[in-house]
């Protein structure tokens, strides 16, 4: 008798391993991992803001992680200037729109960026060292730009517009109404 319901014992047994695993492959999938080296993400700080920078005009000693949206873009002789309206980052380090905004700093890339690319509202994230300020206005406010010289910098697609929430109802495969 014992070995009659060893054989279900052991087949659900199986079967919660292989779910659990199979809940822990959906999950590791959800994850989101920053678009850089891990040995640049681990160097690098979100803190001190942008503004905060600009204000003590005191350049950190460790590289930066920052992003936000571009505002505009300057092609200059052996280099590209990227001026960009910083947000907080997320895990994985791209902006969060949704929040307030921490001061604006200029990206400097050597080389030609293309300016229909990095367009303005284009969201951005860059690791690097704040090399430099430099005095500008915004409007006119005086405002002393902090200028990071990128070490690493991801451009992130363009998201669709959602206009509103999408339901849908149906029953069986391809039948239903959408609203």
């Amino acid at each position: 008798m014992p070995t009659v319901f060893a054989k279900p014992m052991r087949y659900r047994v199986g079967l919660q391993a292989l779910a659990g695993v199979g809940f822990a492959l959906v999950l590791g999938g959800c994850a989101t991992t920053p678009p850089f080296a891990p040995t640049l993400t681990q160097q690098a700080q979100t803190a001190p803001a942008p503004q905060a920078v600009s204000r003590n005009a005191r350049a950190p000693a460790t590289p930066v992680a920052w992003g936000g949206t571009i505002v505009k873009i300057d092609n200059e002789a052996h280099a590209t200037l990227i001026t960009v309206l910083a947000y907080p980052l997320n895990d994985a380090l791209r902006p969060k729109l949704h929040e307030s905004t921490l001061g604006r700093f200029i990206v400097r890339e050597a080389g030609f960026l293309e300016p229909l690319i990095y367009a303005p509202g284009r969201e951005l994230t860059v690791i690097g060292h704040v090399s430099a300020f430099k005095p500008g206005e915004i409007g006119q406010q005086p405002y002393n730009y902090p200028v990071v010289t990128a070490q690493a910098m991801h451009l992130w697609p363009i998201e669709p517009i959602r206009t509103a929430p999408r339901f849908q109802f149906g029953i069986g495969i391809g039948i239903g109404s959408r609203f």
